[in-house]
């Protein structure tokens, strides 16, 4: 069960009696739900009427239908779905049951279902076919078919009486089965390509093939014969691309000099080579190679493509060579100049060259809220701009928006420790409410102890700059306990932790890591052994004070390892010691500011900027002192001397 929280103002009758009610109900529920959902009616019917009035109600009724589904006529379901109306289980429901009458191939009952259901599944999708198709429209059947057999994935398998019954019509031309062939290569699904290939008759077609083999089994043969392709060999663009990807893969260097060569030879269109030429050239800047600015002036020598041309600035600030820094930048478009990172280096490159700087772009950059921002405030000695704008919604919209049915309903399931049931609910509630609701809404979830979700809500409503509600500090005496302990600064553990999880503490990633601050279990191991942390099993990572704990330990670890080097510590947190080893070795002698701007994951290279920047606000908002870097990390930055 979840910490205690702030109860909805609504629902403040007889404090006393509602507490010792609504816990008997909450645990009548969790009981009911369970006997509903694996069919033991004889268990939840004396449960139901102490429960009518409890705000997950309809949950349980939702598991009763599910087990019965099969047998439910349809006004059964119609009272169903009106008892689900306002809920997200009405949309859950109408989809089932609408699945449920296709498969028992009740058409008419179908076509009427099916119109409540607001996002088909592929599934119904392919049932809708079918059901147009026993209603008689067949050329309007096939033709939704044809679009569902095109693809480059399997497809649901209630498509497949239609896509037999096409089969034996002679239905999928040849061209048809071309195109899904190719698709399928596009996706690497080389199963799926096969069995198209069936269908692909027409000796031209058999031609086209026979070449999409030949590229994407042996792409290098384009490199050593580029003639292979023609202005007017069809799927020209879809061709390159295929070939050209995967090339890359085995050689990225010949991968971009094919491209450059079949680019001046052949007329490729420009929504082709934004896609190739940005992956690609990004993907070999970060490599390093000596020649890489060579090749990427090859590609794209008309800075056509932005992100290329980033990286072609990164490599520039690399050979620290800050007339060429300067000149790309002003190859970036408008808005991109403008950008906080940009005029950073702008400033720094100006500073390098002797020049003065551009007041008007200083003050846009020191007024920003950014880790460039706040590095551009420490170099001319200003104040950070935070920018906070503090929440000024009425007391009466917070009780409105309190006292909505979804919002009881997310209530109780956070309660009940259920995050997944209360996050739909969120997703449902935030879909029909104005911007104001959604921010007095994140506000509420927030004085519940859901500093995630309300986090989200800042986001969802525009709330860019109520920094109470992006920035919350939950766990304070924790963070403040840990940081003495292991004699890190406070704020980068709270920072590294706004971050990692947002404050969810029963986060856990797709890689495994778990808790506030997302330690993997063999990190979390050898932190808890090293560090003297009785670690007993691995679901006490999501319990707060272990986890803030053996995340506090593994920061001074990390701070430890990389000689006090706070920039490398947080991207080893990210991305491991080992990557950052690797990254230092090839490029540790650069200034740490090119450094961190040159770390080639895109996701460690933002994780260090926010958390520098996290900590200043959160050093801010608590009346501390606030720097970005410490005095020795900042004695290594590309240009260091205060300016005025």
């Amino acid at each position: 069960m979840k910490r205690a929280c702030v109860l909805f103002t609504s629902m403040l009758f007889s404090a006393s009696l509602f507490a010792n009610s609504i816990e008997t109900q909450r645990e009548q529920f969790l009981d009911a739900l369970d006997s509903a959902r694996s069919g033991n009616q004889a268990r939840v019917e004396p449960l139901l009427p102490e429960l009518v009035d409890y705000p997950l109600f309809p949950y349980i009724q939702f598991a009763q239908a599910s087990q019965a589904i099969k047998d439910l006529t349809p006004a059964q379901a119609d009272e169903l779905l009106a008892n689900f109306q306002g809920t997200p289980l009405y949309q859950r429901f109408a989809s089932a049951y609408s699945v449920q009458l296709g498969q028992q191939r009740q058409w008419a009952l179908f076509d009427e279902y099916i119109t409540k259901v607001r996002n088909p599944s592929a599934q119904l999708q392919c049932l809708t076919a079918r059901s147009i198709l026993a209603g008689g429209e067949i050329e309007k059947a096939y033709t939704e078919g044809l679009r569902l057999w095109t693809t480059g994935n399997s497809q649901h398998a209630a498509c497949d009486p239609l896509f037999q019954q096409m089969i034996d019509q002679n239905i999928i031309s040849s061209s048809t089965g071309l195109e899904r062939a190719l698709m399928a290569l596009e996706a690497n699904n080389v199963a799926i390509a096969r069995y198209a290939e069936r269908f692909i008759t027409s000796p031209s077609d058999q031609q086209q093939m026979s070449l999409v083999w030949t590229l994407y089994n042996q792409p290098d043969v384009l490199a050593e014969n580029p003639n292979l392709l023609k202005p007017e060999t069809p799927n020209l663009d879809r061709l390159v691309a295929l070939a050209v990807n995967r090339l890359s893969s085995q050689d990225l260097r010949q991968a971009l000099l094919t491209w450059s060569q079949l680019n001046e030879n052949l007329p490729l269109s420009s929504n082709l080579q934004a896609p190739v030429v940005n992956r690609l050239g990004v993907l070999f800047a970060k490599r390093f190679q000596p020649d890489a600015e060579s090749l990427l002036a090859k590609v794209d020598p008309g800075f056509e493509y932005s992100t290329v041309t980033e990286w072609r600035i990164r490599l520039a600030l690399v050979d620290q060579d800050w007339v060429r820094v300067l000149n790309f930048i002003q190859q970036l478009p408008d808005n991109l100049q403008s950008e906080g990172r940009w005029l950073y280096w702008s400033l720094v490159a100006n500073l390098q060259l002797g020049n003065q700087p551009d007041q008007e772009e200083l003050n846009a950059l020191t007024s920003e809220r950014s880790y460039y921002g706040f590095k551009a405030a420490e170099l001319t000695q200003r104040p950070f701009s935070i920018n906070n704008q503090p929440s000024d919604f009425s007391p009466a919209l917070k009780q409105q928006v309190q006292q909505l049915p979804a919002m009881q309903r997310m209530y109780e399931f956070y309660q009940l420790g259920q995050s997944r049931e209360a996050t739909q609910e969120w997703n449902f509630l935030v879909s029909m409410l104005a911007p104001e609701q959604i921010h007095a809404a994140a506000h509420i979830v927030q004085s519940w102890g859901w500093y995630f979700q309300g986090i989200r809500g800042a986001i969802a409503s525009d709330q860019w700059n109520d920094l109470a509600l992006r920035f919350p500090a939950p766990f304070k005496e924790l963070f403040d306990q840990a940081s003495l302990e292991f004699e890190i600064e406070p704020s980068w553990a709270l920072a590294v932790t706004r971050q990692e999880s947002a404050f969810l503490d029963v986060a856990r990633s797709g890689a495994g890591a778990r808790g506030l601050m997302q330690l993997m279990p063999a990190t979390a191991r050898e932190t808890a052994q090293r560090a003297n942390i009785p670690l007993v099993n691995l679901e006490r990572l999501n319990e707060p004070e272990i986890n803030v704990r053996l995340g506090s330990a593994y920061l001074a670890q990390m701070q430890r390892q990389f000689g006090d080097n706070r920039v490398h510590a947080t991207a080893a947190y990210n991305a491991g010691p080992g990557r950052v080893r690797q990254w230092l070795s090839a490029r540790g002698q650069l200034p740490l500011d090119i450094w961190i701007e040159t770390i080639p994951f895109d996701e460690t290279r933002g994780y260090v900027l926010n958390v520098l920047a996290f900590g200043v606000i959160y050093n801010t908002m608590a009346n501390q002192p606030a720097r970005v870097f410490s005095d020795y990390e900042r004695a290594q930055l590309a240009w260091s001397n205060a300016i005025r």
